[in-house]
């Protein structure tokens, strides 16, 4: 399985490349800026588990359209554990995993949105 997976944005877009790009940009705007928020929220002191559950359920929209890793899935974890006001150890083994896999991502991610 590819690391990045363009296929349901592929099919939504009849394979255009100029839409790709430029959903690809958007997915590494709201990632670079939503990650560290849910990080910072995840491995706070005193974690504020609504705020954990809208930003992750926020980010979860995102990987939903471009697939990276196991990154969607993490998020549809941490979305359902964060209802549950509990679990912190949890949350925080999926931040870590998505944070990984996405920075391992980027410079694919990258020359997507900047092809040529």
């Amino acid at each position: 399985m590819p690391l990045v997976d363009l296929s349901y944005l592929a099919e939504i877009s009849g394979n255009d490349s100029f839409y790709i790009a430029e959903v690809v940009g958007i997915f590494i705007d709201t990632m670079n800026k939503g990650l560290p928020e849910l990080e910072e929220l995840v491995f706070s002191p005193t974690p504020d588990y609504d705020k954990i559950h809208q930003q992750a359920h926020f980010l979860k929209s995102s990987a939903g359209i471009v697939k990276v890793g196991g990154n969607y899935e993490n998020f549809v974890k941490m979305n359902t554990t964060s209802l549950t006001h509990s679990g912190i150890e949890e949350l925080r083994s999926c931040m870590v995993s998505i944070k990984n896999t996405y920075a391992e991502a980027l410079t694919e991610l990258e020359s997507l949105r900047n092809p040529g």
